[in-house]
């Protein structure tokens, strides 16, 4: 009879490490609750509180405002726009005699698509206008848009 009251009511060695750290987590807990009062409580941190709230001003002044994309992009647009504008375009260029700088000017020529042009001139030059669309890569919608610009005229000149 002893011994079966005793297994009822004894403990197995994984059930009293189980039942001492339940007890350590319990007294953690409420150390921890005890002692959060104090620091949580805004009468006793008032003084930290107005600090916190004015270096949250600061930042927020500090930041930029957040700008739309389609602001952003008319933005952009305008930049590329004053900086295709600073040099004006010539009424007509010869691609014979123009100069890279000079075809860069051109709306959808980029400095890679100039000299492939001047590569392609320096094996032979220029009859046509239209023997352009024969330099590689030169799609045909940039060469809609940059050949009223263009001639292959010996008497026109490139400025």
């Amino acid at each position: 009879m002893k011994r079966a009251v005793r297994s009822y009511i004894s403990f197995t060695r994984n059930e009293r490490i189980g039942m001492v750290c339940l007890s350590a987590l319990i007294i953690i807990l409420l150390a921890v609750r005890i002692t959060m009062v104090y620091y949580v409580h805004p009468k006793h941190n008032a003084e930290e509180e107005q600090k916190l709230r004015a270096a949250w001003e600061v930042f927020k002044r500090s930041q930029p405002k957040p700008i739309s994309d389609s602001v952003r992009n008319e933005q952009s647009t305008y930049a590329d726009k004053t900086s295709e504008d600073d040099a004006p375009l010539p009424s007509i260029i010869n691609i014979n005699t123009s100069d890279s700088e000079t075809l860069v000017r051109l709306k959808g020529i980029g400095p890679a698509m100039a000299h492939k042009i001047l590569a392609y001139r320096k094996k032979h030059l220029f009859k046509k206008v239209d023997e352009l669309l024969d330099v590689q890569s030169i799609p045909k919608g940039t060469f809609d848009v940059v050949k009223k610009h263009l001639a292959v005229d010996s008497s026109k000149s490139s400025e």
